[in-house]
């Protein structure tokens, strides 16, 4: 196996030299004619030609892709499903689904979004060092401000009208001088660390790696209520035990504002003990390494004939899609 994983918009085809470059930290070569099964974390990125420059070199494996950002950029996606055997959609729901049905690769079951932040060694050892830290009595949102979606405005109101709120925002054009090159991995835990309690706003009807970024940190997470992908996800009783609390979107800020001060009061209430599940909860299943072992788990459930596997066709917009869909028998998400 192996796994290969660039950052957003990192995967650049050198069309001269014919050379993939993935974030400049791998280089897909000509060891990869060995491998059985190539897994490919995609954000978007458009990987057209993928299969060819690989077949030139000798590969014979199973193309794997893990779909981070199915929700958005549709016409990418589209065009690198066409590349691969089998992809994994990180987001539940027909339409984030339905319009990647294709007559080349395989529909797999839902792989959801895990913790894949900060280091694990930087939270362990900050948990560690700053566990008895008083922590903020504020719920924490970082988020990137993505021009052209809802979310970006609806979180300009929050700023302005929710005072549990502690805001910590990014334009997308600035993310990389702002955020990822001014401040140390120290500083953006440190966003995390002192407070109680952290926001789950979808950029569109997604399950956010916000909220695996929360519970990692101890934090009682507001989660919209409307949102089928978390129900998807985690079960009542296990929400209920962790003490996320579901806010009314509609509502708008008072709803987020009624929610923010009962997480608050969870926190109080729950104390060391508490934070300790909520972090228990997301190293004991929601890292990275979980939800790869459970693409290898399908896999082997599909070569031996343990899966419901069934065409289907899904009308978008005037066009017809046809493609096979592969699921579990209980037709859960890969977990």
């Amino acid at each position: 196996m192996a796994g290969l994983a660039g950052e957003p918009a990192g995967i650049v085809h050198n069309f001269d030299t014919d050379e993939w470059n993935l974030s400049n930290r791998a280089r897909l070569t000509d060891s990869l004619i060995e491998t059985d099964i190539l897994i490919l974390n995609t954000g978007g990125e458009d990987y057209t030609g993928l299969r060819d420059f690989l077949s030139r070199r000798g590969f014979k494996g199973i193309i794997c892709l893990w779909m981070h950002d199915n929700h958005i950029a549709h016409s990418a996606n589209l065009r690198t499903v066409l590349e691969a055997d089998v992809y994994f959609c990180s987001h539940h729901g027909a339409q984030h689904e339905d319009y990647l049905l294709n007559s080349v690769s395989l529909s797999a079951p839902i792989l959801p979004a895990c913790y894949r932040n900060l280091p694990l060694d930087t939270v362990r050892s900050l948990m560690a060092r700053h566990a008895d830290l008083p922590r903020l009595s504020r719920v924490v949102a970082p988020y990137f401000l993505y021009r052209g979606f809802k979310r970006t405005a609806y979180l300009e109101t929050l700023r302005r009208e929710c005072p549990e709120l502690a805001c910590f925002f990014t334009d997308e054009n600035d993310r990389k001088e702002e955020y990822y090159d001014a401040i140390t991995e120290e500083e953006k835990a440190a966003r995390w660390l002192f407070f109680k309690s952290s926001i789950v706003v979808p950029l569109h009807d997604d399950l956010s790696i916000r909220l695996f970024d929360g519970l990692i940190w101890g934090h009682t997470v507001l989660v919209p209520g409307t949102l089928p992908a978390f129900d998807h996800v985690v079960d009542a009783q296990d929400a209920a035990r962790l003490g996320i609390v579901r806010y009314d979107s509609a509502q708008g800020p008072a709803g987020v504002s009624k929610a923010a001060r009962e997480a608050i009061a969870i926190f109080d209430r729950q104390g060391q003990d508490g934070v300790r599940r909520r972090h228990r909860y997301v190293m004991a299943g929601h890292l990275h390494g979980h939800r790869v072992r459970a693409l290898l788990s399908f896999l082997s459930d599909f070569a031996s004939g343990h899966t419901v596997n069934e065409m289907v066709r899904v009308q978008i917009g005037q066009e017809s899609r046809y493609g096979m869909r592969s699921r579990r028998p209980d037709r859960r998400p890969l977990l």
